[in-house]
């Protein structure tokens, strides 16, 4: 049996809100870079970057970001299409 037109559809504009809410987030908790005059080691560890230039630790808290993973392994199974 085919899905519908009407079926697919929403399942397509589902996975697209979806992934446009994972891009959001992700711009949302980007690593800053700094990227400006050269600095020492330690002048840059001051100010809060790392050698490389990226801002040091994580912009998540890890509970958060392990209940976020979760809600995507749900999402994800919720969305396998039954055929």
């Amino acid at each position: 049996m085919n899905q519908s037109l009407y079926l697919r559809l929403a399942v397509m504009f589902v996975r697209l809100d979806i992934k446009h809410e994972e891009a959001q987030w992700r711009k949302a908790h980007r690593r800053i870079r700094y990227i400006g005059d050269p600095m020492s080691e330690h002048l840059m560890r001051d100010i809060g970057f790392e050698k490389d230039g990226f801002s040091i630790g994580h912009t998540v808290a890890p509970q958060f970001k392990a209940q976020r993973e979760v809600a995507r392994m749900r999402r994800r199974l919720r969305l396998n299409p039954i055929t």
